[in-house]
């Protein structure tokens, strides 16, 4: 079912624009301007942290010992420029920085698109000019659009298990008119053998196999 979202002029439903594109992880104009801008500040403090000036703080060390004076100031050097960089990275990524950032790209140029379209005779209407129904019915459409986004979800798994239900009852019915189908197949093999037996066990007065019986009996009570 299409989303639906409130006019705000005549308070009616109408369709809703498209969802805004998915906001990329990779660096905008000004998520790029901000790494720029972080790794010259970067590069300026470690420049002036050389080793000379190093080197002025420890005139003894580097007097006697600047081989290991120069490594312990490379080492510095390095692991501050690797801590400045893993907490600028955590920053980034905690806050979500790129990802706002590039939706702020998104606004602004929208915004300009808007002031564009305006300039060229689209007028837009100043809200402070807009009837109360209106206003009121635009600030519920975020909630109306997010209620009938869990309806439509709600229907779609009703759908669903109806399907599935659907399936599971066709399925079971297959399975009885097998079963019955099974039923009246034994009961037309037992119509059969009666019906075949009949001569022999006659219509239940005995018929042959009774006769020889009492035959049999009224000989053996002769013979007695």
């Amino acid at each position: 079912m299409p989303g639906t979202t409130v006019n705000a002029e005549t308070g009616s439903l109408s369709p809703s624009p498209p969802p805004p594109p998915p906001i990329a992880e990779t660096p905008g104009p000004r998520a790029s301007k901000l790494q720029d801008v972080f790794s010259h500040a970067l590069a300026h403090t470690l420049k002036v942290c050389s080793y000379d000036n190093f080197a002025a703080c420890f005139p003894t060390p580097a007097k006697y010992v600047s081989g290991s004076l120069s490594a312990l100031w490379r080492q510095m050097v390095g692991k501050l420029e690797e801590a400045a960089k893993s907490e600028f990275d955590d920053i980034m990524r905690e806050r979500e920085v790129i990802p706002n950032l590039n939706e702020l790209d998104r606004l602004i140029t929208e915004a300009r698109k808007r002031k564009s379209r305006a300039a060229e005779g689209e007028v837009p209407i100043p809200p402070h000019t807009l009837p109360p129904l209106p206003l009121y019915i635009a600030h519920l459409a975020p909630f109306l659009q997010q209620t009938q986004s869990q309806l439509n979800a709600r229907l779609q798994t009703a759908q669903s298990q109806n399907a599935q239900l659907a399936s599971t009852v066709n399925d079971q019915r297959a399975e009885i008119e097998q079963l019955v189908s099974g039923l009246e197949e034994v009961i037309a093999d037992l119509e059969g053998a009666v019906e075949s037996l009949r001569p022999v066990i006659g219509d239940g007065s005995g018929g042959e196999i009774g006769r020889e019986t009492l035959e049999a009996e009224a000989a053996l009570s002769a013979g007695t």
